[in-house]
């Protein structure tokens, strides 16, 4: 394949990588980036752990007292455990299928847990559609209802981007599947960015939690995806994207 560097520009089979003259931008956003993927990895963990532990005392203990937002968890048992457990992995495998060294030097471990994350995200998608659809905390009327269609909004596009990713591989379209890849993941995580806006609503806002939590799961997700959007577009590379953007930026500073 042939190269030719212009200016600031690397073009790869006649196709310009049309954000090159913008390497300082994608270095300071990478940093800022892990830092926020960090801290919502922290807030959903912690909240798959929390969810975990009253699951086991809710168990051991079925007469306890539950609130309407909890009692729904244990009332879908098997779909929570398939939310739990698939969301553990897809956060903390998630975040491996972006590590460029990994994906070079263990190229089988990114394939393998590549595919666990798909199956995983998959898994987790539906069984959120079993509770949060079908059984929203508040019913399926009112603030209810705008929970549930969140739910399904969001699972679909999950759905779709894990589907869309899978597919892109298979036909070596790598950087295509890189961006699908980060749209699932990024509409993965809008849970925990959700977790830390219903923080700060309520930490500086009168609006009840029956008000927000709907309206936050919307305005969270829309966030993941528009963040999302605006790295992919600032990293897509020419051709099939098996050049990684970093790789463009070091052959344009060096000529």
């Amino acid at each position: 394949m042939t190269e030719i560097t212009v200016g600031n520009a690397t073009s790869v089979s006649g196709d310009v990588f049309s954000a090159a003259p913008m390497p300082t931008v994608r270095r300071v956003l990478e940093v800022v980036g892990w830092l926020v993927v960090a801290l919502l990895i922290f807030t959903g963990l912690t909240a798959i752990f929390g969810r975990a532990a009253f699951m086991s005392e809710a168990m051991s203990n079925p007469d306890m007292e539950m609130n309407i937002f909890d009692v729904r968890y244990y009332s879908n048992a098997l779909a929570t455990f398939l939310h739990l457990g698939p969301g553990f992995l897809v956060v903390t495998l998630g975040p491996l299928q972006f590590m460029r060294n990994i994906r070079k030097k263990h190229i089988g471990f990114h394939r393998w847990s590549g595919r666990v994350y798909i199956l995983c995200g998959a898994i987790g998608a539906l069984s959120g559609i079993a509770i949060g659809v079908f059984d929203p905390f508040l019913g399926l009327t009112d603030q209810g209802f705008n929970e549930a269609m969140a739910t399904a909004f969001f699972a679909a596009w999950i759905l779709f981007t894990l589907v869309m990713a899978y597919t892109r591989i298979r036909q070596k379209q790598f950087g295509a599947h890189r961006e699908w890849m980060i749209r699932s993941f990024a509409a993965m995580l809008a849970i925990a960015t959700e977790r830390l806006m219903l923080t700060a609503f309520q930490a500086t806002t009168n609006i009840e939690f029956v008000q927000l939590f709907g309206t936050t799961f919307w305005m969270a997700g829309v966030t993941n995806i528009f963040v999302a959007e605006v790295w992919i577009n600032l990293t897509r590379t020419p051709g099939n994207g098996a050049r990684h953007w970093k790789d463009l930026d070091s052959k344009a500073s060096a000529s």
